[in-house]
């Protein structure tokens, strides 16, 4: 049995134009794909929450963190339905156990990262092109530090649960002298799940995504990487323009995990979930 954390890509769920009934069945056969992962081995499960965030942000104008939050309890919820039956006809064996996470963050250290909805024209300077598909809203995003929850979690997994946790990377939060702030900005979810397994001490990072392997040339879909050792990897990503907000943060975040004790990270799409040795897979060395 392994520690495991596996990272949800939040366009697994949602493209944007989802509805709520739909989601549910994406989770439920994203679920069903990982029941054996999840059955066999102490798993956390985070997820992104791109589309969902972007369009809470949009319609109510609330401040980025409060957006958040909102989102991962949305999420939870759709999680939480679509994970229960599952449980309830013994195709899952443990009990989920949803939580509101906050990441604490550096301020000063930040790339721009992607949410909402893709159009097909600009809608003001803060959008830009995301790999072809469209144009979307680019916020800060900042370097995650720690995660608030990270007890709690350690404690429920130990114990036989499976937590739902980090949505979204996490809301973002600052210490101050007499507590916390939230801050205008969403934390990339795959550098929160990649400092989670590390404060874990995870053996393996499970990082979903839409495609079966991460490419040297992902825009173009050219030279997939399959196998590949940190070092030969690190040099990769000093080398290549990899674009921010998608693809690099999935690499840096395994980097990360690597060099701060992770033995293995599998970067796949579910439907490649149980083929993942094919996929992307990042190792020591």
């Amino acid at each position: 049995m392994d520690r495991i954390v596996i990272a949800l890509g939040g366009n697994a769920l949602d493209t944007g134009k989802s509805s709520i009934m739909e989601q549910i069945g994406k989770a439920s056969e994203t679920f069903i794909r990982l029941s054996n992962v999840i059955n066999s081995n102490e798993a956390v499960i985070t997820y992104g929450n791109g589309p969902q965030i972007g369009e809470i942000y949009h319609k109510t104008s609330y401040p980025l963190d409060i957006s958040g939050s909102m989102s991962q309890g949305l999420l939870l919820h759709i999680l939480s339905m679509a994970y229960n039956p599952l449980q309830l006809s013994g195709k899952l064996k443990k009990s989920a156990v949803p939580i509101l996470t906050h990441t604490f963050i550096d301020k000063d250290k930040y790339t721009l990262k992607p949410i909402g909805p893709f159009y097909d024209h600009k809608i003001d300077d803060s959008y830009a092109m995301e790999i072809s598909k469209g144009y979307r809203k680019m916020v800060k995003s900042p370097e995650p530090t720690g995660i608030m929850e990270i007890d709690s979690i350690t404690y429920l997994m130990s114990n036989g649960y499976l937590p739902l946790a980090v949505g979204g990377g996490g809301v973002p939060v600052e210490k101050l002298d007499t507590g916390y702030a939230g801050f205008e900005g969403v934390v990339d979810k795959d550098l929160s799940s990649s400092l989670l397994a590390n404060q874990l001490a995870a053996k393996k990072l499970i990082i979903i995504t839409d495609v079966n392997n991460i490419y040297l040339d992902f825009k173009n879909k050219i030279d997939p990487i399959n196998r590949i050792g940190y070092s030969e990897l690190l040099s990769y990503y000093n080398k290549i323009n990899f674009e921010e907000g998608t693809i690099k943060p999935k690499i840096l975040a395994s980097l990360k995990f690597i060099e701060k004790g992770g033995e293995k990270v599998y970067i796949t799409s579910i439907d490649n979930i149980d083929n993942m040795e094919t996929g992307t897979v990042i190792e020591k060395g």
